[in-house]
């Protein structure tokens, strides 16, 4: 099977917002605030440590390891429940964003508004959005449990179950299936394709960068770009193998 370039998806991503980034931007409104606010907080600390290493000498660098080592952290993170409630409201706004900007890849003419980034909120998309998320946490939490690399191919294994149920809902036929088996349906059409998501993660790190040391401000363009790209991946993704690979959804 041939598949497209990065540089191609980043194309096609780039061609529908030619014109429209206002649109891009206001869609993506919420998580472009929240990266902002927390590019603006990273780029600080790197200056403020920065400076602090700066003004200290070698002498006093050692004795702050050797404190370090001999001393004990009050906090070693947040709970699993503060991580899994954090998660679920980062998953709803992003997946309700990239279902946006699958409708616009696909009806040119589709108008977008600020709700966009709501849909998954409503009677629509709630149970779902909600139902896998959840079996997502439980099955990567059991497999990081044999480490990190399991529970990490896990999460590009189940990356496009959120898509694929979308996709099930247009075509009237989600009833038909349960919502753990959207994510057995990503595992089968990620097979083979997640080094291409990983490669194109990878592409997007200089831009992130440059995002941090801007103090957040380039995050007005990196959000957009980024989920854009998401959906494009998808979208490219069942076009080439959809058909063949998940005929329940696509025959």
């Amino acid at each position: 099977m041939d598949q497209t370039s990065n540089r191609t998806l980043k194309k096609e991503v780039l061609e529908l917002y030619r014109g429209n980034w206002i649109t891009a931007i206001k869609i993506n409104i919420i998580p472009i605030v929240c990266s902002i606010f927390s590019g603006f907080i990273i780029a600080s600390l790197i200056g403020i440590i920065l400076y602090f290493f700066s003004q200290i000498d070698s002498s006093a660098l050692g004795t702050m390891g050797n404190y370090s080592q001999n001393s004990g952290t009050p906090y070693s993170g947040r709970t699993t429940a503060q991580q899994f409630f954090f998660q679920a409201i980062v998953v709803f706004f992003t997946v309700g964003i990239q279902y946006g900007i699958l409708d616009w890849l696909r009806h040119r003419n589709q108008r977008l508004s600020w709700g966009t980034a709501f849909q998954t909120f409503s009677r629509k998309y709630f149970t779902s959005t909600l139902a896998i998320f959840i079996f997502q946490f439980i099955f990567r939490f059991l497999w990081s449990f044999l480490l990190i690399i399991p529970g990490w191919i896990k999460y590009y294994s189940y990356s496009q179950a959120y898509f694929l149920y979308k996709e099930a809902t247009d075509r009237k036929i989600s009833d038909r299936f349960e919502f753990v088996n959207f994510i057995t349906f990503s595992r089968r059409l990620m097979d083979g394709n997640k080094a291409r998501l990983l490669g194109l993660q990878i592409s997007l790190i200089g831009w992130y960068i440059l995002s941090i040391i801007t103090f957040g401000i380039g995050f007005i363009w990196y959000v957009p770009y980024r989920n854009g790209l998401y959906a494009v991946f998808y979208k490219n993704l069942v076009e080439q193998r959809g058909q063949q690979i998940l005929p329940e959804i696509f025959g």
